[in-house]
């Protein structure tokens, strides 16, 4: 017999703001988006699609720090970039690719490990994997 695996449930709050401004809350942070003046918008926040590709770039670089901090490599310097393009048919991110700078210069095996371990980050799994996504009406 499976063991069922134990799940938390989380949750956050989209709320309308103005124009085309939506402001996110979670565990008592905020977040605003908008689109770019040539959109409808104020510019006044990243976009939706910006806030989905640094949700990964942000997961990577967590990973990055947590293993130069247990291998005390520095993180002093430490980047990370993402770059995307669009995929048409249905309209959507069609590829990302996400680079870890280190300012220390690792050993082939080290930056093998690494390269594991910032492929397991939950962002990548999840994009790997991909959950289950409903939308609907309330």
């Amino acid at each position: 017999m499976a063991k069922s695996i134990e799940t938390r449930k989380e949750s956050l709050t989209v709320s309308w703001i103005e124009g085309v401004q939506l402001g996110v809350e979670v565990r008592g942070h905020r977040l605003l988006l908008d689109q770019p003046v040539e959109e409808g918008g104020r510019d006044a926040g990243m976009t939706p699609v910006e806030t989905f590709v640094a949700s990964l770039g942000g997961c990577v670089g967590y990973f990055a720090v947590k293993f130069c901090q247990r291998h005390k490599i520095p993180t002093v310097g430490l980047k990370i970039t993402a770059e995307w393009d669009y995929a048409e048919r249905p309209h959507r991110v069609g590829t990302i690719a996400v680079h870890a700078d280190l300012p220390a210069r690792l050993d082939p095996e080290m930056r093998n490990r690494l390269q594991r371990v910032l492929e397991t980050c939950t962002i990548h799994q999840s994009l790997a994997h991909p959950p289950r996504v409903s939308v609907g009406l309330l």
